[in-house]
């Protein structure tokens, strides 16, 4: 190559670069003579203090993210301020409130965190019977919306320390593809999932590691009575593959083909149906043997960021706040990015806002028929846990072995009475809760046995002796 064609080639090069520079000058020219930008249309301005709030919760990251935008938006909006949430995740319902317990044990004025959001109902009454929560200041406007009880649950306390933040169902979620290949009916009912012919095809959570599955154990206890309760509780179980930590997996297990059917709260049933398509996934509440009831949220005593905090509990409970529960992502006061599957506590929401809900159950036209007793369950919540642990969940290898071979046997068969009996009597339950169970070596001590005394008799009648 001679050194005439490398100059030429290299002034060809030159005058590219120089339209080039010269055409991306005249294109950011505009730019930079523009204004500086004041936001995005839909984010907050930039430009605005930011406050903190302190939240501790057991939602998933989907709600979190889409509660704190919407909220920050809504401060900036009306409040001239951006609010950035601190998160706290400290594991499950459970968890949470032993976290806020031993917190207030340390520091009884008040803790670093405003806010407790989900759960349930059970760690508001826990709370509130300890005094840990601050009656909030909620517009009555807001409130006005919100009926006080539905269907004999109380959708907010009545002296406003707690709020119902949305409504859960509590039902069986089933896998129709997987039914109609095992020739197995779809289930109605919570006794249902403890035939004999739904054996190692049942999911359950762990309710000593979930709110949402201790609910669902604690309905069909209130809703059976404590006799066949227990005997319902304890088909289930020894149908189940195993127990899941959390109560999320149990949809996509069914979703999956693992299971046929499984216990689950709406909020987790309602994405695996939608991703599966009703053709292939179905969800079922048990007519007049469920309940609906409020998963709450509530300003803990001694919040350091009071105003934010009941700010947000306001939001919450606003219709701005109601429609993110429901909407499709993208539609207009709905979330941004990602579809919640919650229930309003507004009655009606769901029908005014059809066309462009993701909830299709309206939680308000559905009568669960249990008379729910919230003390009850908040009595024995602890106690419960442990019996169902040791004789179900711990031992659950033995007592399948056993459940397999008398599921056949008649139902008046005295060694499936003996399988199925309750190990004490409900008033006794109530007796050690409210006396002994706090002494962790009786405590202790009364776990060990009931698991040694259910591990023999399950192995003994698996046996055959």
């Amino acid at each position: 190559m001679n050194r005439g064609s490398e100059r030429g080639r290299a002034g060809h090069a030159a005058v590219r670069w120089a339209a080039f520079l010269a055409f991306a000058f005249l294109l950011g020219l505009p730019l930079a003579l523009r204004r500086p930008a004041q936001g995005v249309p839909g984010e907050e301005p930039r430009d605005l203090p930011t406050r903190k709030l302190v939240v501790i919760s057991m939602h998933a990251d989907t709600i979190k993210r889409e509660f704190e935008r919407a909220f920050s938006r809504w401060t900036a909006e009306g409040h001239g301020f951006i609010t950035k949430i601190e998160w706290l995740d400290v594991g499950g319902t459970l968890d949470a409130i032993r976290y806020v317990d031993d917190a207030f044990e340390r520091n009884p004025q008040g803790v670093d965190i405003d806010v407790f959001f989900g759960g349930g109902t059970d760690p508001f009454l826990h709370f509130g019977q300890a005094g840990l929560l601050r009656q909030c200041s909620v517009p009555q406007d807001v409130l006005d919306r919100i009926p006080q009880t539905y269907a004999g649950m109380e959708l907010y306390d009545a002296e406003r320390r707690w709020f119902g933040a949305c409504l859960s169902g509590f039902g069986v979620l089933y896998n129709k593809a997987v039914l109609e290949f095992l020739g197995l009916p779809e289930p109605q009912t919570w006794t249902d999932l403890g035939q004999g012919k739904y054996f190692s095809w049942i999911s359950s959570g762990d309710p000593r590691k979930s709110g949402s599955m201790h609910m669902v154990y604690e309905i069909i206890f209130q809703a059976y009575g404590w006799e066949k309760g227990w005997e319902a509780a304890v088909r289930i179980g020894a149908n189940c593959r195993g127990f899941a930590r959390e109560a999320s997996s149990v949809p996509w297990q069914v979703f999956a083909g693992e299971a046929a059917c499984g216990m689950a709260i709406d909020t987790y049933a309602f994405p695996a149906v939608a991703e599966a398509g009703e053709d292939r996934m179905g969800f079922r509440l048990p007519e007049h043997l469920t309940v609906v009831s409020p998963d709450g949220i509530g300003v803990l005593k001694g919040a350091p960021n009071l105003e934010v905090a009941e700010l947000f509990v306001q939001f919450v409970l606003s219709e701005a706040g109601q429609k993110l529960w429901i909407l499709r992502p993208g539609v207009p006061g709905g979330p941004e990015r990602f579809a919640l599957y919650r229930s309003p506590v507004i009655p009606g929401l769901v029908k005014e806002y059809a066309r462009d809900s993701m909830v299709k159950l309206d939680a308000f036209d559905f009568e669960g028929g249990v008379k729910f007793d919230p003390a009850k369950m908040n009595a024995r919540w602890r106690i419960l846990n442990d019996l169902f642990g040791a004789c179900v969940i711990d031992t659950q290898d033995e007592l399948a072995a056993a459940w397999k071979k008398l599921r056949v046997a008649p139902e008046d068969d005295p060694r499936r009475r003996e399988l199925l009996r309750p190990p004490v009597s409900e008033q006794e339950l109530f007796d050690m809760a409210g006396t002994r169970w706090g002494d962790p070596y009786f405590r202790a001590e009364t776990i060990a046995r009931w698991s040694a005394e259910a591990r023999a008799v399950y192995r003994r009648l698996a046996e055959g002796s």
